[in-house]
Order: structure tokens, then sequence, then C-alpha cells
């Protein structure tokens, strides 16, 4: 295991559930985040930390996959640790075991630094001590391929950019993209499957005030690709490939 590891634990709530009494996406990617944030902050390298040198961090990818239900009241412990730079990107890699010690979820993200004021990205050697930078185990044996474009639509739905998406450097939070790629999910997936696998490209930011258009395409008979677009421009802001897994009856 990398040197740099830390551990929380987060009792999945009730109101985190979804219809079905299981975790819903969005808050488990609340919880990466906010161990991720909590960890930055230790190494020196949290939001307070980078805004004092003008720049903060912008997750750029996110590979999600969910091996077994997660169901209210269970106790999630999840790892996470600094796993290396690719090109212009830190890379943190994450584990979430339930309470056996099973790892019931895994995950990678890649981060930019971004110039708080041109919001444009820096090299991570400039806020990222070298220590931090050094290439370690991932939790995925393989890459991935980034989520493939929407050319023929099958749904679609507009949804509006809220208060409670917009984060710390006031663009909408990473979470926030998973719930509107969902929404465009047919309701008979929705109620037959749970979600397993989502790959997210973020590709611009999106702030408050306006429209999101989340169209979905069908690639098989349980994964999808996403395209997420600013209603008033039609601008990508990103794009997600998720795959789903039937749901299994509660004991």
């Amino acid at each position: 295991m990398a040197r740099f590891v830390r551990t929380e634990t987060f009792p999945v709530h009730p109101y985190e559930v979804d219809a079905f009494g299981l975790l819903a996406p969005p808050a488990l990617a609340g919880y990466l985040q906010e161990v991720a944030g909590n960890h930055a902050d230790e190494l020196g390298c949290g939001l307070s930390a980078m805004a004092g040198k003008g720049v903060g961090w912008v997750l750029s990818r996110q590979r999600l996959e969910i091996d077994a239900p997660i169901r209210s009241g269970e106790v999630l412990t999840v790892e996470t640790w600094p796993s290396g730079v690719e090109r212009l990107m830190a890379v943190r890699d994450f584990l979430v075991r339930g309470r056996d010690g099973a790892v019931v979820a895994r995950a990678v993200t890649h981060w930019l630094v971004m110039d708080l004021r041109s919001r444009r990205p820096v090299r991570p050697d400039r806020v990222l001590d070298e220590q931090y930078r050094a290439d370690t185990e991932h939790v995925f044996p393989d890459a991935s391929s980034p989520p493939p474009e929407v050319d023929r639509p099958d749904a679609e739905r507009v949804l509006d950019v809220r208060y409670q998406d917009i984060d710390q450097i006031q663009h909408v939070t990473n979470s926030s993209y998973l719930a509107w790629a969902v929404e465009a999910v047919p309701e008979e997936t929705w109620r037959a499957c749970r979600l397993a696998a989502a790959e997210t490209s973020f590709l611009a930011e999106c702030r408050h005030g306006g429209r999101v258009v989340s169209r979905l395409q069908r690639l098989s008979d349980r994964e999808f690709a996403h395209a997420l677009a600013r209603e008033e421009d039609g601008k990508v802001l990103a794009r997600l490939r998720t795959a789903w897994a039937p749901r299994e009856a509660v004991p």
C-alpha cells in the first residue's frame, strides 16, 4: 500500500439512500470528495493552502465502480492515497470497504490545478510536493477509454443548476453531474437495476443560473453514454458512460 494513506469511516444514513434503500451514487461521490479534501488539507495542499497560491483543484476525470449494493445502516471505510501524476493531472485512488472489510467500491480520480484568475491549468509540481507525486499502486489494473460522444440521443432531460450544486470555487460540484446523468436513464432501468459503474470526463465549468440538458444514448441493455450540455449555447460540460446491474432482493 502507498505511504500516504488516509482512512475515514462513513455511516450510511437513511437520507443518503435512493428509493430502493441503496446508497445514492452522488452521496458516495460526496464521501470520496470529503476524504480527498481532508487528506489534501493534511498534506498541505487543501483548498485554503491552494487559494493562498491563487490556484485550486478541479476534477477532470473520475472512474467509479460499485462492486456490491450498499444499504442504509452500513458503515463504510474509505481509504485514499495520491497515486502519481499523468501529464498535467494529479491522480488519487480510493478503496471503499464495508463493515466486514470486503471491498464494495473503488475509484480513481484525475485532478487539474487551475489558476483561479485565468481559469487555466498549471503544472501540479508548482503546488504539490515531490513526495506526493510518486507513482503508486492503482485500484484498477487496466486503463479505461474516455466516454463516447452522444450523437444520436435516445432521451434527454432539462435541469436547473441549483444553489446546492455549487462548490467552494463557485462551479458545479462533481456529484451533481452524476445525478444529472442518472435523471435521463429510462425508468425501467432505474427500477430494475442499480448503478454499477460510472466513468466521467469533465470538460467545461458550469455555474449557477443556467440550465443543463442531460442526454442519453443506449450502448447496450445495461450501458449508456451520457452528455451534459449547457442549454443556452450547447457547450458539452461532461461526458459519462454508466453501467447498471440488476438490483438484488433485500434479505
